[in-house]
C-alpha cells in the first residue's frame, strides 16, 4: 500500500494516491464517492502521521472543529480503522528483520562497545541469555519480633550459611 510517501511529499494527494485510497473502500464498507474530495484528503494526511489538526490545515479546512466531526463519523473511522490495519499487515517486522538490523549495526559500529551493545541486543532478542541462578532463602516467620530476638548465630543458621560467615578471614 503506497498510501504513506516519503516526508517531503506528504503536502502533495495525488489522483494516483486518491484512486489507491478509493480502491480500498469497498473493503471497509465505504460506497465510492461517500467521502469528498476534501475528507478523502484529509484520511490520506492524517495516515501519513499528521494529527487530526495538521490533516485538517493540509487538506483545507479552516474550521478545525469541523475535522473532529469529520473524524467522529462512522464512515470515517471504518475506513480509518481498515487503512490502519492494512498498513499494519503490510509491515512485516519479525525476529529475522530485526536481528539483520542488529547485524548491520555491528557492521557499522565504531566502537567495541556499540558491538558489544548489539551482540547484547541480539542475545536477548534470541533468547540466549540465561538468567543467574541467584541463591534465594525463603523464611518463614509468624512476627518480626521473633527474628529480632535470634542470635547471630541463629540468624546465620536460618540463612543455611556457617557460623563464621560475618568474621573476616584472611582474604579480607
Amino acid at each position: 500500500m503506497s498510501i504513506l510517501r516519503e516526508k517531503d511529499e506528504a503536502h502533495l494527494v495525488t489522483d494516483s494516491d486518491r484512486a489507491e485510497l478509493q480502491s480500498h473502500f469497498p473493503y471497509a464498507g465505504i460506497h465510492l464517492n461517500e467521502l469528498s474530495l476534501q475528507e478523502e484528503r484529509l484520511l490520506l494526511f492524517h495516515l501519513r502521521g499528521m494529527s487530526k489538526a495538521a490533516a485538517g490545515r493540509a487538506a483545507g479546512y479552516s474550521d478545525i472543529d469541523r475535522v473532529y466531526s469529520i473524524f467522529k463519523q462512522q464512515k470515517f473511522q471504518n475506513a480509518l480503522q481498515y487503512l490502519r490495519n492494512e498498513m499494519r499487515e503490510e509491515i512485516k517486522f519479525d525476529r529475522d528483520t530485526a536481528t539483520t538490523m542488529y547485524l548491520e549495526a555491528h557492521r557499522k559500529a565504531a566502537t567495541s562497545t556499540e558491538e558489544k551493545n548489539v551482540v547484547d541486543s541480539l542475545c536477548k532478542l534470541h533468547g540466549l541469555f540465561v538468567p543467574e541462578n541467584a541463591t534465594q532463602i525463603n523464611i518463614n516467620v509468624d512476627k518480626v519480633q521473633q527474628l529480632e530476638k535470634l542470635s547471630d548465630a541463629e540468624l546465620l543458621k536460618l540463612a543455611g550459611e556457617d557460623q563464621n560467615y560475618l568474621e573476616p578471614g584472611d582474604g579480607d
